[in-house]
């Protein structure tokens, strides 16, 4: 990956290097496009019509051109687009002023990936207005001339003429030749590097603007001592290795001034025939410092990371303890009330395994008469959103069940949970008491009536009284049975008079707060309770005292003994007898531990999910300039293929090449960036019209297409892998490859190929070529994601990949891929 930034940190200098080079030319520079629509337009060619170029961009070059000549020039723009070159084209120019000024034009022609067709035309001017001007002017000097000296001898009239336009020729070429050396030498001074010549006797015959301002002025020193002050020549200089072999060099070098450049090397040969050394330097500096702090960001980032995960690891494996271990039945459905999680105490309220009770709803599991309430209770707080809390049965126990909706991230309810307590005991012991009362009240009433039959039945009352004491054992039994139940229970229950004074506080106060019980009897709970939350657990007193009936469920922080908050979520119902000083009854329970790791862990997911924002937007505007860049330099690498010949010809082919297959990287990642961030909703597609439209866009290539009219389900990241399937047969085959696209049903799936007569795929490299960066010996290169993407995206759509000999057995005839997708779900006929 180093190695690839580095390339587009390269390749981005050199399209900075040529973009300047046409902007900043001396020479006015023009772009066409097949389209005969102006695609650039630089500086000079500005001054030269004072038009803006955002003026003309976009727009035909007849507004360029005079009304009378217009129509004859165009012909010369639409000649140029069909291959021909202007070499000394003198085409008049209109001016925004109306002015009309002369230019001399030479034009190449930038082809198309086919190397047949023209995309672009950039033309270069020169500007001979004036020459025209002097040429007239001393035309008609010479005509006045002529006229005076008509009676001079024909002889003496041609020696003239012939010197003058000796003389002309000459001053033009001079001037030419100058003009051309002093655009070159201002080029090589605006330049952003650095630019040296180095003699074989380590004199520096010129060294560009940017070099003098970083390391001074040679003064006729030799470079050793210039920029080291040494005596003698440094030991294994980079620089001159290119005077032993004769070949370009590329390196890397810290100069005195402590900043590092990108060194390219090149063998010069000097008017006088001498050898030199071409040297160019890139400061890569800020790009060295931006890659170790990135390198040192990514490392801290991995670490906090790694910190942030134990620790909600360690939380929730306390919460996990916590939930398994409790006594108290515990569990989360989901929309449709179906159990997603459980606790141990459910499956033995239930009697059954995890996998029997996972996935089923209460109605389920225990029928509708006994599970439909529960479901209704479920459904009832998923819809209001409010937590509320609800007295079940279920067989012969019943359950103080409090149900809170679940939210996701967004806030939407999602599912409940339900934490329920056992209160079969006290009900019973409820009932049994209210039996008794009921019976005492009978027997008063009984005795108001009869009281004259008193004495008539005291050995009846003495049986009465009798199986009064024996009642009141039951009742005082089952008292201290509950009292055991509340005094062992993990969770605080206190008891609360009218005044909100602690009347009776559990154990559990003891491990959960610090606090001794008998110590709280007679506290105002408000004092414990954070003076934030307090307006709350008034308000829930209220509600209590207005509505007995209503169970009161909310969280407040409470102080512990050592000062610290903890929160509680705590349950509340009133108690409210005749003659009694108990009012209310409180269960809390302790989530200060949950809490701290929720809102960590939401704290955790927020920053996670804006770094992934930020990297993708870092991704995007790399992607972004690097695509733009690429396409400049493309442009330019072609016009140097035009302009170069020898070995420059050939770096010039590998910089385009390069060039092609950064952006052939760059589409892969947009790519494999939209196939992760797509949704799975596919939709009936057209399979012909896919193909269609991406073999059009291989134009010369020989593409013959057999597909009936077939939809399948899909989504327009489709054409991606036609788009490279047919682009490796292209690229890999040779120009005289023959390449057929097929389709047919089959077993309910449709099954695609595409196959060629190319040189074929070895038998043991099929199988790796649809893994990440591996590449087929016999296919040629790349970058090893194009077929990665063609099986990432048809697993996606539900099928698969892979990859046969045209012709069984003989992989030199050719390869076939073939690849399977799912029909289009068709709607059924209303009258079948």
């Amino acid at each position: 990956m180093t190695r690839d930034y580095e390339a587009l940190e390269k390749m981005a200098e050199t399209t900075q290097y040529l973009e300047n080079l046409i902007t900043y030319a001396n020479a006015p520079i023009i772009v066409w496009d097949a389209s005969l629509r102006i695609t650039r337009f630089n500086n000079a060619f500005e001054r030269l019509t004072g038009r803006a170029a955002d003026e003309v961009i976009g727009r035909s070059p007849e507004i360029l051109f005079p009304e009378t000549r217009r129509e004859e020039l165009m012909d010369l723009i639409r000649k140029t687009t069909a291959g021909e070159r202007w070499e000394t084209a003198e085409i008049p120019i209109l001016t925004a002023d109306g002015r009309i000024r002369t230019v001399l034009w030479n034009s190449a022609a930038v082809y198309g990936d086919d190397r047949k067709t023209v995309s672009s035309v950039i033309a270069q001017g020169q500007d001979i207005t004036e020459r025209k001007r002097a040429e007239e002017a001393l035309k008609r000097a010479h005509d006045e001339q002529e006229m005076r000296v008509r009676e001079r001898t024909l002889e003496i009239r041609a020696a003239n003429e012939a010197l003058q336009a000796e003389i002309t020729e000459r001053t033009r070429a001079e001037e030419a030749v100058k003009a051309e050396r002093k655009r070159l030498y201002d080029v090589l001074e605006m330049l952003p590097v650095y630019v040296v010549l180095l003699s074989p006797d380590y004199h520096v015959p010129f060294a560009n603007r940017f070099f003098r301002e970083q390391f001074g002025e040679s003064d006729g020193r030799r470079c050793f001592d210039y920029l080291f002050s040494r005596s003698e020549p440094c030991e294994n200089c980079e620089s001159y290795r290119v005077m032993k072999t004769g070949a370009p060099h590329h390196w890397e070098w810290t100069g005195p001034d402590g900043r590092d450049y990108d060194i390219f090397d090149f063998p010069f040969t000097e008017a006088d025939g001498s050898p030199h050394i071409l040297e160019v330097g890139i400061d890569i500096t800020k790009r060295k410092r931006a890659e170790e702090a990135l390198q040192r960001l990514n490392e801290t980032l991995e670490e906090r990371v790694i910190e942030r995960t134990d620790e909600l690891a360690k939380a929730n494996a306390i919460l996990n303890a916590i939930c398994e271990n409790t006594p108290a039945p515990i569990y989360v459905t989901d929309r449709q009330s179906r159990l997603v999680m459980c606790n141990p105490a459910v499956l033995r309220t239930l009697g059954r395994s995890h996998p029997e009770v996972l996935g089923k709803s209460k109605a389920e599991l225990l029928g509708p008469e006994v599970g439909g309430p529960v479901v209704a209770n479920e459904q009832r707080v998923m819809e209001t959103g409010i937590t509320e809390t609800f007295e079940e049965e279920i067989g012969h126990r019943i359950y103080y069940s409090t149900k809170t909706p679940l939210r996701n991230l967004q806030g939407d309810v999602t599912g409940a949970i339900a934490v329920g307590t056992e209160i079969t005991e006290l009900k019973r012991v409820e009932a049994q008491r209210q039996k008794l009362l009921e019976q005492l009240q009978q027997s008063a009433e009984e005795m108001e009536v009869q009281n004259e039959e008193l004495q008539c039945t005291t050995e009846q009352l003495q049986e009465k009284t009798e199986e009064l004491a024996l009642l009141n054992r039951a009742l005082q039994e089952s008292e201290e049975h509950f009292r055991s139940l509340i005094e062992n229970a993990s969770d605080i229950i206190l008891l609360l008079d009218m005044q909100g004074r602690i009347t009776y506080a559990s154990p559990s106060v003891r491990q959960i707060g610090g606090y001794e019980p008998d110590n709280l009897i007679g506290t105002d709970v408000l004092d414990l309770i954070h003076p934030e939350d307090a307006p709350k657990a008034i308000e829930a007193v209220r509600t209590g005292v207005a509505r007995p009936s209503t169970s009161l469920t909310f969280e407040v922080r409470v102080r512990d003994a050592t000062g610290r908050w903890i929160i509680l979520d705590v349950t509340g119902a009133s108690l409210i007898r005749e003659g009694s000083d108990r009012r209310f009854i409180v269960n809390a329970r302790d989530v200060t531990d949950r809490k701290h790791a929720e809102e960590e862990r939401n704290r955790l997911i927020t920053g996670l999910e804006a770094a992934h924002r930020e990297a993708n937007l870092y991704l995007d505007i790399i992607t972004h300039d690097i695509r733009n860049a690429n396409n400049v330099s493309s442009i330019y690498a072609d016009l140097m293929l035009e302009l170069l010949e020898g070995a420059e010809r050939t770096y010039a082919r590998k910089l385009r090449d390069s060039i092609s297959r950064s952006t052939e990287i760059l589409m892969n990642v947009s790519t494999i960036r939209r196939i992760h961030a797509c949704s799975t909703g596919f939709s009936p597609v057209d399979l012909n019209a896919v193909v269609s439209e991406e073999a059009g866009n291989f134009r010369g290539a020989s593409i013959r297409r057999e597909i009936p009219p077939l939809e399948v389900q899909a989504d327009n990241l489709l054409s991606t892998v036609f788009m490279n399937l047919i682009g490796n047969s292209v690229k890999f085959g040779g120009p005289g490859v023959e390449i057929v696209v097929r389709a047919e049903e089959r077993d309910g799936e449709v099954l695609v190929t595409v196959e060629d007569n190319g040189p074929g795929v070895p038998d043991d490299v099929k199988k790796k070529l649809f893994h990440r960066f591996e590449r087929g010996k016999a296919r040629g290169r790349g970058d090893g994601l194009g077929l990665f993407i063609c099986r990432t995206v048809t697993e996606r759509y539900g099928g698969r990949i892979w990859i046969e000999d045209r012709v069984p057995g003989r992989p030199e005839e050719g390869a076939a891929f073939r690849f399977t997708l799912k029909p289009a779900k068709r709607d059924r006929d209303p009258g079948s």
